[in-house]
């Protein structure tokens, strides 16, 4: 047996290194069918997760325009009370009626509830409690106001 020395033969280690190369570059010349499976799954919870993050803050923005109205309505409520006690002397008492307003796709139903009252040692001043009940979502939300209106038009000349 003659062995032959000089640089015609390669040695062992790079030998190994390309059949490594080799190999890893034809298993990754394609998927299998476990890690589609996988990859599916993942983007599948992702897409569930954000749909409920969108349709979660579609009823928050729902909620908070519904709110919106509702605080509008009450600070419309007080300036018409104001008004009415200034130019005819006289307070209302026609708040409590329910009214149902349209509100884009669906209607809701207010209920309003005041209550006016005397302060106590003082003639002039009346407080006054605005509430507005409505249902949304399965649950009954509540708003009140409650202000302070005094009636000095008599004491002028």
């Amino acid at each position: 047996m003659i062995l032959k020395i000089g640089n015609n033969q390669q040695p062992p280690q790079e030998d190994f290194f390309k059949h490594l190369r080799r190999r890893l570059t034809l298993s990754q010349s394609g998927l299998t069918f476990i890690e589609v499976m996988v990859a599916l799954a993942i983007f599948s919870l992702a897409i569930v997760m954000i749909y409920q993050i969108f349709f979660s803050s579609l009823d928050r923005m729902s909620h908070l325009t519904t709110r919106l109205y509702a605080n509008a309505m009450i600070d419309h409520r007080l300036a018409v009370i104001e008004r009415s006690l200034r130019a005819y002397q006289t307070l209302p008492i026609e708040f409590n009626q329910h009214h149902a307003t349209d509100m884009g796709l669906k209607t809701i139903d207010f209920d309003p509830r005041m209550k006016i009252s005397e302060v106590e040692e003082f003639v002039d001043i009346f407080k006054i409690d605005l509430e507005l009940t409505w249902q949304e979502s399965n649950r009954d939300i509540k708003i009140s106001r409650s202000a302070y209106i005094c009636d000095f038009s008599h004491d002028m000349p």
